[in-house]
């Protein structure tokens, strides 16, 4: 994936430390992978290590992260703590960006008769608590929001707020290169593409799923449009006709 332009990685919410899944040594391999991926596209990729736990052993899983060489966090904000997300984002010693992810979220927001507006959980609380980045769902993936819930928890991301500095939105779940227009229309260039299935599930490769997201990308920040520009990129095309 990243040999193919992916910039961020991410660990899934669910994996963290396990008996079988070292995080030290997981940092040690992706670490390694990455600076080889990045030598043969010229960019660099950040690997956001999930280092959500117990209250009193965040920092500690931090800081030996950080240690080890990652160069990215990611924390599972709202099971973590709200509090505990600030508490490492203001800590001087933490000097990678944080990944917040919105997992626990739908309990909070998806009730129409209880709970808060989900542009107050994955748009402001997550900025106040430091996170650098969110993972949120789009609002035509697999864990719907109403359009307008999409459109202004971006906005509370990113528009000016006092002194509090902006978190940077990253629409997520079920998005694919069809989807990648209507996003980048309704969000603006100041996002970034969240995928999975659409790399690793490309018919010819995760190399191929990675480049056929950046090509959208790229047709869209041109103002061309994406099924002609498909025509001469094969993965582009590839990907245009298994999920579109």
């Amino acid at each position: 994936a990243a040999v193919g332009g992916v910039d961020i990685i991410k660990d899934d919410e669910l994996l963290s430390e396990t008996s079988y899944n070292n995080r030290i040594k997981r940092i040690e391999m992706y670490m390694q992978m990455a600076k080889k991926a990045d030598r043969i596209k010229g960019e660099k990729t950040l690997y956001a290590v999930n280092i959500t736990d117990r209250a009193d052993r965040l920092l500690d899983n931090a800081l030996d992260a950080i240690n080890a060489g990652a160069n990215a966090l990611m924390v599972n904000y709202l099971t973590q703590g709200i509090s505990d997300m600030r508490c490492l984002a203001e800590n001087p010693k933490i000097n990678v960006p944080i990944l917040a992810h919105l997992d626990f979220s739908g309990v909070l927001y998806a009730n129409a008769y209880g709970g808060m507006s989900s542009h107050l959980v994955l748009g402001k609380l997550a900025r106040l608590a430091g996170a650098d980045m969110i993972v949120y769902p789009i609002e035509s993936g697999k864990y719907r929001l109403l359009d307008e819930k999409y459109r202004q928890i971006a906005y509370d991301l990113v528009l000016p707020w006092q002194n509090i500095k902006s978190t940077l939105p990253i629409p997520a779940g079920g998005l694919s290169a069809n989807l990648v227009p209507k996003v980048l229309y309704d969000l603006g260039f100041d996002c970034a593409i969240s995928a999975g299935g659409a790399i690793h599930g490309h018919p010819m490769g995760a190399i191929a799923g990675a480049k056929a997201l950046r090509q959208a990308i790229d047709a869209v920040v041109a103002g061309l449009d994406i099924n002609e520009y498909a025509e001469n990129h094969k993965e582009l095309k590839a990907a245009l006709e298994k999920w579109s």
